[in-house]
């Protein structure tokens, strides 16, 4: 008969003591079959090792978890591919930087009356309003528009330019006498329900791209919308830093892709039953 012995070469009876006890209560485990069979031992001072590396490995794991979080996306960003969201002017090197709302109103072509200065002003903010985009970007984003007519290239707007083109429909009708005098009260009718359609617009740009820099608080009398000039209210004043988009180079991007809507000519015609009447 094979006589098996543990690693350390001590059989079952040097391992206890003079009660017959097993020493450093040792439990003992048979394992395996055959040849193979072997004598495994689990002792319970063992057990304090096992826990602090479970610990240990418990730890780790929080840890390396809670790191790679902060270098992740946010959900939001890890619901939509990177690459194929991107907006074509980003993929194209748009720039980014940090400035100051200057937001004054004086010597400011954009405020104020009308004037040849101010109607010049939002009229050039609006020139390259229209771009030709590959057809390629709009299938990927699964988008149609109006087609040149080699089919390569739709027409299409930066949301932002829709935008400023809706600010300034709400800054005509504040001065609607100088701009609309010569419209029917009909004509006039459909100019509010645009620019109805404007404000609505913008507020929902802004809410989709909120800008989140604080706008903070001053103590400041003489405001204009308290009858008592001599008390002291909170007034916002925008100092923050604001993320923004170098417009300059966004606006010479687009003057370069820039297609006027004018020039039907150039557009591939749509089939009689394939077009839409708004």
């Amino acid at each position: 008969m094979l006589d098996f012995h543990d690693a350390d070469g001590k059989d079952d009876d040097d391992m206890r003591n003079d009660t017959g006890e097993p020493l450093l209560a040792t439990e003992r485990i048979r394992c395996g079959k055959g040849r193979q069979m072997a004598k495994c031992w689990k002792s319970p001072l063992q057990l304090p090792w096992y826990l602090h590396g479970l610990l240990l490995l418990v730890y780790s794991s929080v840890y390396l978890l809670l790191v790679l979080s902060k270098l992740q996306p946010s959900c939001l960003e890890q619901s939509r591919p990177a690459n194929l969201t991107r907006p074509l002017p980003s993929r194209e090197g748009l720039q980014w930087g940090e400035r100051k709302f200057p937001t004054n109103i004086v010597d400011n072509p954009f405020t104020g009356a009308p004037r040849p200065e101010l109607d010049e002003a939002w009229h050039r903010l609006l020139l390259n309003d229209n771009i030709r985009v590959p057809k390629s970007y709009l299938d990927e984003q699964n988008l149609t528009s109006v087609y040149t007519k080699d089919g390569l290239e739709g027409i299409a707007s930066l949301s932002a330019y829709h935008s400023l083109h809706c600010l300034k429909k709400v800054k005509k009708m504040l001065f609607k006498e100088y701009y609309y005098h010569e419209k029917s009260d009909e004509a006039m009718a459909r100019e509010a329900k645009h620019v109805d359609h404007c404000v609505e617009y913008i507020r929902e740009s802004l809410m989709c791209q909120p800008d989140l820099s604080m706008v903070t608080f001053r103590w400041i009398n003489n405001t204009a919308q308290h009858e008592d000039k001599s008390a002291f209210y909170p007034t916002n004043f925008d100092v923050s830093l604001h993320t923004c988009a170098d417009w300059q180079a966004l606006d010479t991007w687009a003057g370069e892709r820039v297609f006027d809507l004018f020039q039907v000519d150039l557009l591939k015609r749509p089939e009689p039953d394939q077009s839409k009447r708004l």
